[in-house]
């Protein structure tokens, strides 16, 4: 059933004396939706039967056909295990993407309210109609073909960790790659179609469902390491969104982003054509997969990343408590003054900050650390923040690691051996959250150094990642799709808040919403640049097109509106969405 802003959407057009002309995706229980019969024989082509989910919270409802009191405590007892939720299709990580939400209502499926109460129902929101359970690349082609064929909706997840709900959707039909785990080792890997004599390189090729923290383990055990993303528990998918739009990491600095590190591709097109990308074949497309944001061109079967011979690191963590307003001012200019030195002396990592307290969870390559002045420039900030009035050091540890295998496990999977800022906590799921993000430029650190500091200040809580300049700086900014901004940027400032589900209103999340955007604007007006990550999108950002992709955004969607003239794979505040609604169920031309 479409939900009140199309059905508003549609009226207002009507009476417009513009005239417009609208086309929607078929949706179920529509005349155009395919006969049972023809779904049947599509599924049976299928290496698994579809499934047909429910929310995950349905069992606690007693008016629900699938009430399970047994399951129900199950459930809620897992609700916030980012694991679990990546091992099953209908649940993202943040909950809010289940859910339809406007200004005037919302409806999800909560399962900590009142269930007992008759009028309180188990609403379907955004969680799929089906679910193809992919274990090939044949389901792939087969279900890309059928959606274009009928005009169906289709999404497609891994593991579910999205910003913006693009996994999910309204009477939507969902590849689900998550069981695609292949992983495969080359000493010597060669891209196809590269010319005769092209030297290979070592390399990992995994398939679309595959986590970073399991392929970290075991290219550990190779001796290797590979470009990844960070969070708590390792269930981030290496070979689906993070690739696809951009992936920033701590070893960034050192090595270049997750795209830097892409020697090859293979997707499914939207014509359900199986295709191989890289330098050599099909350029253009590797170009746009690149960081053209997920899964605009393409569905993702394999990633080939570049490996790297795995050495010993140094980390160095700080915990800070400011008193004073005066102090804490005084630590963010110190912070923001030094930082330009940090990462020119070898330093990348995290510096989350919340109400009173400053962290630091740095590394740094080799132990000692390779760059001579590494050392000395963090030594010194931590000097002259110890001497500021109103600033409490609470930790202050540097210490070698084996690798960053030692360093991800013992801080990001079993956090009772980490030190300073839990991840494990911080890093949430099964919340709702509203994210914004700020490419900082190194030209922001170095010549509006009190500005910016007065701006971080004036935020509450900011989760920010120093993962530029080194090697990430080296790379020509039109060498592929990714945000030209990455390039001279230096820390990636993300803003998340969260609300109370049972409790908030739908003005109150508009409201949420809204604050995410003004405080994004507080630090936006310091950089003079619109420069944001497209994995933590805005949901009210104003520009998507030059915020997430600046001047790459017209050969974007030049390569987009030819390789995909059906709209099967657009996204919300994706490459060629406008027009389209938020669900991208309508659109207007």
């Amino acid at each position: 059933m479409l939900g009140l802003p199309y059905i508003a959407l549609a009226l207002a057009l009507a009476s417009s004396p513009i005239e417009a002309k609208i086309s929607c995706k078929c949706l179920p229980g529509q005349p155009c939706f395919p006969k049972q019969p023809v779904i049947s024989a599509f599924e049976r082509s299928l290496s698994h039967p579809l499934i047909h989910p429910r929310p995950i919270g349905s069992v606690c409802f007693p008016n629900d056909p699938t009430f399970n009191q047994a399951a129900c405590d199950s459930v809620k007892a897992k609700w916030h295990n980012g694991t679990y939720r990546t091992n099953i299709p209908q649940a993202p990580q943040f909950t809010n993407w289940e859910a339809l939400i406007n200004s005037t209502s919302v409806e999800q499926c909560d399962p900590f309210s009142d269930v007992s109460n008759p009028a309180n129902v188990c609403f379907q929101g955004r969680v799929p109609w089906g679910v193809v359970n992919v274990t090939s690349v044949a389901d792939i082609q087969k279900t890309v073909r059928f959606a274009s064929q009928h005009n169906l909706k289709l999404v497609v997840k891994n593991t579910g960790h999205e910003n913006l709900g693009r996994s999910l959707g309204e009477s939507s039909i969902m590849l689900w790659t998550h069981n695609m785990q292949d992983i495969k080792f080359s000493d010597s890997f060669v891209p196809k179609g590269a010319p005769r004599g092209t030297k290979g390189v070592s390399t990992v090729t995994i398939g679309a469902g595959v986590q970073w923290g399991r392929l970290y383990e075991v290219a550990a055990q190779q001796g290797k390491v590979v470009v990844g993303g960070i969070g708590a528990g390792g269930s981030v998918g290496a070979g689906g969104g993070w690739p696809l739009g951009g992936g920033h990491s701590i070893l960034s600095p050192f090595y270049g982003l997750g795209v830097d590190n892409i020697v090859e591709e293979t997707v499914v097109l939207p014509s359900g054509e199986h295709v191989t990308a890289n330098l050599y074949t099909n350029p253009d497309l590797f170009w746009a997969l690149r960081g053209g944001g997920g899964p605009s061109f393409g569905i993702l079967t394999s990633v080939t990343y570049r490996t790297h011979e795995a050495v010993p690191v140094t980390a160095s963590f700080l915990v800070a408590n400011t008193t004073t307003e005066e102090g804490r001012l005084e630590l963010f200019n110190e912070w923001v003054k030094v930082h330009p030195s940090l990462a020119d002396s070898g330093w990348a990592g995290f510096w989350p900050y919340s109400g009173t307290q400053f962290f630091l969870t740095l590394m740094a390559l080799g132990n000692p650390p390779t760059n001579p002045n590494a050392n000395a420039t963090l030594q010194g900030f931590y000097d002259r923040v110890s001497k500021i009035p109103g600033v409490a050091i609470d930790v202050e540890v540097t210490r070698p690691y084996t690798g960053f295998q030692q360093w991800y496990d013992e801080n990001f999977i079993h956090s009772q051996k980490g030190i300073g800022f839990n991840y494990t906590v911080g890093d949430f799921s099964g919340v709702p959250v509203s994210v914004s993000s700020i490419l900082i430029p190194r030209d922001t650190f170095e010549s509006s150094t009190e500005d910016l500091a007065k701006a971080l200040v004036a935020l509450e809580d900011a989760r920010p990642f120093l993962v530029g300049g080194g090697a990430v700086s080296q790379v020509d900014p039109d060498a592929m799709a990714i945000n030209p901004a990455f390039r001279g940027m230096l820390s990636d400032l993300t803003i998340a808040l969260t609300w109370n589900v049972t409790k908030t209103s739908p003005q109150g999340i508009v409201s949420i919403e809204k604050t995410v955007t003004e405080w994004a604007d507080g630090v936006r007006a310091v950089t003079k640049s619109p420069g944001a990550y497209v994995n933590e999108p805005e949901i009210l950002v104003t520009n998507f097109q030059e915020s997430y992709w600046g001047s790459h955004y017209p050969r974007l969607r030049s390569i987009k509106q030819k390789i995909d003239p059906k709209d099967l794979l657009v996204v919300y505040q994706g490459v060629n969405s406008e027009g389209w609604d938020n669900e991208i169920l309508c659109k207007t031309t």
